[in-house]
């Protein structure tokens, strides 16, 4: 949550920044955009650099700076320099997500772990995005930086348990960058395609919404809503594990997602809209969670997962980018239909993989 924090909490850290850090709300999306550049940029070397790195070691440089960042950022809001201060905050963030994502998937049942740390990290989020009006209003910037450093402290309290470098076997043996299988090769192509319908669909689901009539007061409750079907979409791998197929666990996910797309083409108002993030909320934290677990199992030395964490970002990336295109040449609907034809691609990936580890495993 320490370098992710600024993704989860998006729309507070926009707004606090606009309000309180003397910056209108377009240069304050720019701040927010070059952090995430750097996020992406980082975790993406991070495919080539990660067998390299003394993980340890890493993980702690990279939650310095994020909390010197953070400190700095207090004084610097407003200025020029926020922007460099919030690219090396970004650039940090990149380095720890594919670590953690790397160790968690070296524990025995994968499945259940990230179910357990991405539901960790919803209600987490959740709590921070209730105080943080509370934090604002009393301290202002100060009250979003002094909230996103206690949360690295935390994260700092917790790095005791984290074994030493030399524990991370086969840390040793892989000092160098391998390129995957050709079938793993698909499966990160999967990886990219899903998170890119995944963010095309999400990016635009409030300006579909608003297009066709339904009022801010049920957009705003059908995203509140979503959450609690993001933290349910965790609870079944977290109660599973790998008692379900990864095959038929990707497939749901998929589908609901899919399905979410398909109800809003069809029909576009407060109920459709609220069932369709309800769906699509579950199904996405689900997918995460066992897409994780896949890559973790078809690579024990973490280089895959490690790659799989990159061409997440890439995708988290390009959808957005993708929906504002298609959006701004044929409107809701063409975003709609963009989304169905990509999760339609995402299973085409994914299930080759998926299908050869469940079979392997029985």
């Amino acid at each position: 949550m320490a370098a992710a924090q600024t993704v989860f909490i998006q729309p507070a850290y926009v707004d606090t920044l606009a309000r309180h850090g003397g910056l209108g709300a377009e240069q304050a999306g720019y701040v927010l955009s070059w952090e995430m550049t750097a996020f992406a940029a980082t975790t993406i070397a991070m495919a080539f650099l990660a067998q390299r790195l003394a993980w340890k070691r890493a993980i702690w440089l990279a939650l310095l700076v994020i909390a010197l960042g953070n400190v700095l950022s207090t004084f610097a809001a407003g200025s020029p320099i926020l922007i460099a201060v919030r690219l090396l905050v970004g650039a940090a963030s990149g380095v720890i997500v594919p670590l953690a994502f790397a160790i968690v998937g070296r524990l025995d049942n994968p499945e259940r772990a990230f179910g357990l740390m991405i539901g960790g990290l919803l209600i987490y989020a959740g709590i921070f995005l209730g105080v943080m009006p509370w934090l604002t209003s009393a301290a202002g910037v100060a009250g979003l930086m002094g909230g996103m450093l206690f949360t690295c402290c935390l994260a700092m309290l917790t790095m005791r348990w984290l074994p030493d470098d030399r524990g991370f076997e086969p840390f040793t043996a892989q000092r160098k960058f391998k390129w995957p299988a050709a079938g793993h090769r698909l499966a990160l192509v999967g990886m990219l395609i899903f998170f890119t319908h995944m963010t095309a669909f999400w990016s635009f689901a409030s300006v579909i919404a608003q297009a066709n009539k339904v009022s801010e007061g049920a957009v705003a409750l059908a995203l509140a809503s979503s959450q609690f079907a993001g933290i349910a979409g965790t609870a079944l791998p977290a109660a599973m594990g790998e008692r379900l197929s990864l095959l038929r666990a990707l497939g749901l996910a998929i589908l609901a997602c899919i399905a979410a797309a398909a109800i809003l083409l069809v029909r576009t108002d407060a109920t459709t809209f609220m069932v369709a993030v309800l769906l699509f909320h579950f199904g996405w934290n689900l997918g995460h969670s066992y897409l994780l677990a896949l890559f973790a199992r078809l690579d024990p030395t973490s280089n895959l997962i490690v790659m799989a964490t990159a061409m997440q970002k890439a995708g988290i990336a390009a959808g957005p980018a993708i929906a504002a295109l298609i959006f701004g040449a044929k409107g809701s609907g063409g975003v709609l239909i963009a989304s169905l034809v990509l999760g339609l691609c995402a299973i085409a990936a994914l299930m080759p993989a998926a299908k050869a580890r469940d079979v392997a495993r029985q």
